[in-house]
């Protein structure tokens, strides 16, 4: 129900935002009428006005261009997420972007079919009254839409029925989506084996067999099946009889239901939906403009960051000499392995004195290969900024360029690792790692394995263009915020 939810609202704002549109296209007559009698604007020059040129067509293109313009590049920028999620800031960059499509189209207009009469003025009065109707309208409908959703008429209790990772991973997407008015009651378990008593912050309710007493001790709106191929086939009964229940079912796709619970993708052909599993279908534009874009960025990056690099370099030597940069044997593309680089954050006896210790050693295994910050001696002080700051990551992009990397990916991991994403290392070796990713963005080394394992792999079967950005974004505040950076 959620693509509903967000399809109403759309619809919703749509027809508001032509309203505000039409509102301040008559404002602005107002407004430039009275121009010469208004406080402080009344020292801005312009010529004289005749109200007979406001019915001349010029005013109407105007008005028709400008008003398609600003709903599309709103409604484009929102997307799915409606004005009530999401920060403030993100609001306010979402109609500087509406109003950049609408100023720019009707600029365009206005200079294509030569508008002599449209007033200069007039058409600052528009944009200005414009973006701040529809910025309050956007305002007030944030407040609305949470009062609402966070009332108990209009809230929809959630169950899921799944096991495993997958039910932890849908039932922090239902937490995430609070403010849409969701709210999860628990979980049914459908695995075999033991059952836990909570899965996340989510308590089981019971097992399949008790479904009937679960539907009639908790209220419930909506059903969320969560599982793989499999699992959502032998679950066809428990759908059936929900359904029957009267109660509205959504069957969510994973990969698996194991440890590693990968997301389907809603696919069509010829107008025909299908749920989609695997790597992205290979499209060579989007490959070919992706390493455009990587060898773009990595050298500007490189542009931008020569002088730290070169600091870095220097204090390095001075103080903690020996080499510069770290090489590590990491698995690439196709399984191929590469030397990815680093400037070196460790002592130059660093693997020596890790293996003189065999209690640290085995730690430092079962630990995912890390060790906590706290407890690594191999770390030089200077090294341990360099960490927190990502500045040791700086010479990846040497690995970009040379075609080993992207700049957003799975993580690069060492060959031992591999284990972790069994029996879905060709799926995880089918793009290239990238400096970033959703794991970098999420906490870096505060999350664990299987969880790394679930980010890097519903990556691969879900990016986009879109996806790259958004996390090409969220990566300046995350390494601003230093998180799991160590």
């Amino acid at each position: 129900m959620f693509k509903e939810r967000a399809r109403t609202l759309r619809g919703s704002h749509t027809l508001l935002d032509l309203l505000c549109a039409g509102t301040a296209f008559g404002l602005a007559f107002v407004l430039r009428r009275a121009h010469d009698a208004l406080p402080l604007l009344s020292d801005i020059p312009a010529t004289p006005w005749r109200w007979r040129d406001v019915y001349g067509t010029d005013y109407a293109l105007l008005l028709g261009v400008s008003a398609a313009a600003w709903t599309w590049g709103l409604r484009n920028a929102r997307g799915y997420l409606v004005p009530h999620r999401g920060t403030l800031l993100r609001l306010l960059l979402l109609h500087v972007r509406g109003l950049a499509w609408a100023v720019l189209a009707t600029s365009a207009a206005v200079f294509t079919v030569k508008l002599a009469t449209v007033s200069r003025l007039f058409f600052g009065y528009y944009f200005v009254v414009g973006a701040l109707l529809l910025l309050a309208k956007d305002l007030f409908m944030r407040g609305f839409v949470r009062r609402l959703s966070a009332s108990s008429q209009f809230r929809r209790h959630a169950l899921l029925v799944a096991a495993g990772q997958p039910a932890s991973w849908f039932g922090q997407a239902l937490h995430d989506a609070a403010d849409a008015g969701y709210e999860a009651v628990g979980v049914v378990w459908s695995g075999d084996g033991d059952r836990p008593d909570r899965v996340g912050s989510l308590p089981v309710l019971g097992d399949l067999a008790a479904l009937d007493e679960v539907l009639i001790a908790h209220p419930v709106d909506e059903v969320f099946v969560v599982g793989g191929a499999h699992e959502l086939a032998t679950l066809a009964p428990v759908v059936q009889t929900l359904t029957e229940r009267g109660r509205v079912v959504s069957m969510v796709s994973t990969l698996e239901g194991g440890p590693h619970g990968v997301r389907g993708r809603v696919t069509e052909f010829e107008g025909i939906p299908m749920l989609s599993w695997g790597p992205m279908p290979k499209d060579e534009v989007g490959a070919t403009a992706k390493r455009i874009a990587d060898v773009a960025i990595a050298t500007g990056a490189l542009l931008v960051f020569a002088p730290v690099m070169a600091v870095v370099a220097a204090l390095l030597k001075v103080v903690d000499p020996g080499p510069v940069l770290f090489a590590q044997q990491r698995l690439g593309v196709g399984g191929e392995t590469f030397r990815l680089f680093k400037f070196r954050s460790m002592r130059v006896d660093a693997e020596e004195a890790l293996r003189r210790d065999p209690a640290l050693y085995k730690r430092y295994v079962d630990n995912d290969f890390k060790l906590p910050e706290d407890e690594d001696p191999r770390i030089s002080p200077l090294g341990r900024f360099l960490r927190k700051s990502s500045l040791d990551e700086l010479p990846q992009l040497v690995n970009v360029l040379r075609g080993e990397m992207s700049m957003v990916g799975p993580r690069p991991i060492v060959p031992a690792e591999i284990e972790h994403y069994r029996p879905y290392t060709a799926l995880f070796l089918s793009v290239r790692p990238g400096i970033t990713g959703l794991w970098q963005v999420s906490g870096r080394s505060d999350v664990r394995y299987p969880e790394r394992a679930f980010m890097d792999l519903d990556y691969i079967g879900n990016n986009s263009v879109l996806t790259d950005m958004s996390i090409l974004v969220r990566t300046v505040p995350a390494v601003l915020a230093r998180k799991g950076a160590h």
